[in-house]
């Protein structure tokens, strides 16, 4: 397969060097993803402003880790189940609550749970929702604007899933204690 190069910041394309400092900025390094997004300098920059404005949509930061790992774990990406086990750590999300999204079973907070479900409806039937997938999730304490959110979620999530696995992005030894990788491999 063909492989793409995993830039530093001196390799990286001229127009993907503002991306670069852009993620070292938030992350203190540049993560893999990164690295290898800005092959297309575009997707890098793409990805770095859908994920920025979704830091600042309505849901938490516990929720969006919650619907950001649901579609990872859903689109069976290694790496970024791995990242987002990090991130929802960090943004305390119960380990338990963690432990369930990765293995692909109820989270035991009714909410969260409603919008692991919710969640992982919306790229199973790829946004073709009934009315009743909706009314369950807004029953559960969420508004319409949290659907909206959770689109979001799905988009950026399946740039960054569909370009790993193409890209077969290497783990970054920051993320290695959530290291995860599919149990079909």
């Amino acid at each position: 397969m063909t492989r793409f190069t995993f830039h530093d910041e001196n390799s990286a394309p001229q127009a993907a060097r503002p991306a670069m400092q852009q993620a070292k900025d938030a992350f203190g390094f540049v993560p893999n993803l990164i690295s290898g997004m800005v092959n297309s300098p575009a997707l890098a920059e793409g990805y770095l402003t859908l994920s920025g404005l979704y830091a600042n949509s309505h849901l938490t930061p516990r929720e969006q880790q919650v619907a950001l790992l649901a579609v990872s774990r859903y689109n069976s990406c290694d790496y970024c189940v791995s990242a987002h086990s990090m991130l929802a750590d960090m943004a305390k999300l119960p380990a338990d609550a963690i432990a369930a999204l990765r293995e692909d079973r109820p989270i035991d907070d009714p909410k969260l749970e409603a919008l692991r479900t919710f969640t992982a409806k919306m790229v199973d039937k790829r946004g073709w929702l009934s009315e009743a997938d909706v009314r369950e999730f807004l029953d559960a304490g969420y508004e319409m604007k949290h659907v909206g959110d959770v689109i979001l979620a799905v988009g950026i999530k399946t740039m960054s899933n569909y370009f790993n696995h193409i890209a077969q992005t290497p783990l970054d030894e920051a993320m290695s204690q959530y290291a995860w990788e599919h149990p079909a491999k």
